[in-house]
């Protein structure tokens, strides 16, 4: 799925956008935000636990030099 995403978006808003409409269920799960081949931040479902929320996805972009490909993996909690 590809979208539009604002450059002044933090990591938190795109969590709340994405579960909002419910690109993200609702389960009890772990959500890992990958860029660059590394996990950069995750998200839990259940408790709403984001690790490192204020940072802006201009600037994990403007950061790398490869590919700007952003990828969520979910593990079960």
């Amino acid at each position: 799925m590809d979208l539009d995403i604002p450059e002044d978006m933090t990591v938190e808003e795109l969590c709340s956008f994405l579960q909002k409409d419910r690109y993200l269920p609702r389960l009890d799960t772990e959500w890992l935000l990958r860029h660059g081949g590394q996990t950069i931040r995750s998200y839990h479902t259940e408790t709403k636990e984001l690790t490192n929320p204020s940072i802006y996805l201009k600037d994990l972009i403007h950061q790398s030099s490869r590919g700007n490909e952003f990828v969520w993996i979910y593990r079960r909690s």
